[in-house]
């Protein structure tokens, strides 16, 4: 199922740049971004907050879905529903922490992280959250990150440039 969907709603990974989606800015990581900011896509009944498309040479080959915190539960239920069990538990929290004993106190949050690898893509549930409920200074964070496989090594070859010895 998730090999078919191949990204988020009609935002699919392979695809070529639109215009329609927004301008795209360099990102830090050397990536062009496009943020779409006003969106009133939804999945099932979460409203989706923010949605950054990422494109390497003008092929989408990354997308990040932003969802308010509150829907953590709500989603990765949806998540396991819809793709099955996770590929790999990446998770920080307090049951992996006791898991492997390790009692160090590093960091003001927990992260729960799954991930669902198909074929071509993987997709990522990510949520971060306060270790103490009630610290106003840790932020919470829940998104989906839709990815090519290979992104990270496409990354790297975009960085490099263009350039070849025959262009010398």
């Amino acid at each position: 199922m998730l090999e078919s969907n191949n990204g988020f709603k009609n935002y699919k990974l392979g695809s070529k740049y639109s215009s329609v989606y927004g301008i795209k800015n360099k990102d830090e990581d050397g990536a062009d971004r496009v943020v779409i900011s006003y969106t009133s896509e939804k999945i099932g009944e979460i409203p989706v907050q923010l949605i950054e498309l990422f494109y390497l040479k003008d092929t989408l080959s990354k997308i990040l879905v932003h969802i308010s915190p509150e829907n953590h539960s709500k989603l990765l239920e949806g998540c396991k529903n819809s793709f099955g069990q996770p590929t790999t538990d990446l998770s920080d929290n307090e049951m992996t922490r006791k898991a492997k004993n390790d009692n160090s106190n590093a960091g003001n949050s927990y992260r729960d992280k799954y991930l669902w690898k198909a074929t071509k893509l993987s997709m990522e549930y990510i949520y971060i959250y306060p270790k103490v409920s009630g610290n106003a200074y840790t932020a919470r964070e829940l998104s989906l990150n839709y990815s090519l496989n290979n992104f990270n090594a496409r990354l790297q070859k975009a960085k490099k440039g263009n350039l070849s010895g025959k262009d010398f």
